[in-house]
């Protein structure tokens, strides 16, 4: 009975140490009400078992744009339950769309980063060389969608940045007059 008994036991393992899936970690603490970004998770193979509802790693961007329901723990697995809506533009935010041609942004940035939206202008020398200079204040923003340029045109990229309501006229007029430029946003800033 033991022999047979220990033997059940180590088939039963064996199956569930074979059933290993790539799911999403928490690559960083996060704080609730957080928007998370691609660089606050990252992909693990791990034995889920039964009753988890952990994200699946190729389900990565349902997740990215939406905020912490609840604090996250670095190394901890991500569940769908720990993952609230996508985060709704409040009374003192607006959405601004900004098209900006490659060169002006990193170009992995993704929903839910956070951004600065830095003016710029162009100048030219008397030798005709011209330089981008900084024309103002950088503004913090954060990045809602990204609409990417049309490979077969030479229409911008397109951003949707969720931008305080007191600066939305001053990024609208850069976008508008071509003159501004993101930066990404360190994980501290």
């Amino acid at each position: 009975m033991l022999v047979l008994g220990c033997a059940l036991a180590f088939t039963d393992a064996s199956l569930h140490l074979g059933s290993r899936e790539e799911v999403l970690v928490v690559a960083q603490p996060v704080s609730a009400g957080q928007i998370l970004a691609a660089g606050d998770l990252r992909p693990a193979r791990v034995s889920t078992g039964s009753g988890l509802d952990v994200v699946l790693d190729n389900d990565e961007s349902s997740v990215i744009g939406r905020r912490a329901a609840v604090p996250l723990v670095a190394g901890s697995l991500l569940t769908g339950t720990e993952v609230g809506n996508v985060p709704p533009v409040g009374s003192r935010s607006d959405v601004v769309a900004v098209g900006l041609k490659a060169g002006a942004y990193p170009p992995d940035l993704a929903p839910g980063d956070r951004v600065q939206v830095v003016p710029v202008s162009s100048s030219s020398s008397s030798d005709g060389s011209s330089a981008t200079v900084t024309s103002g204040s950088p503004v913090g923003v954060i990045v809602l969608a990204v609409e990417p340029a049309s490979a077969d045109s030479d229409s911008p990229t397109v951003f949707s940045l969720q931008v305080s309501a007191s600066n939305a006229g001053e990024v609208a007029s850069l976008a508008a007059t071509g003159q501004a430029s993101l930066i990404e946003v360190g994980a501290a800033g």
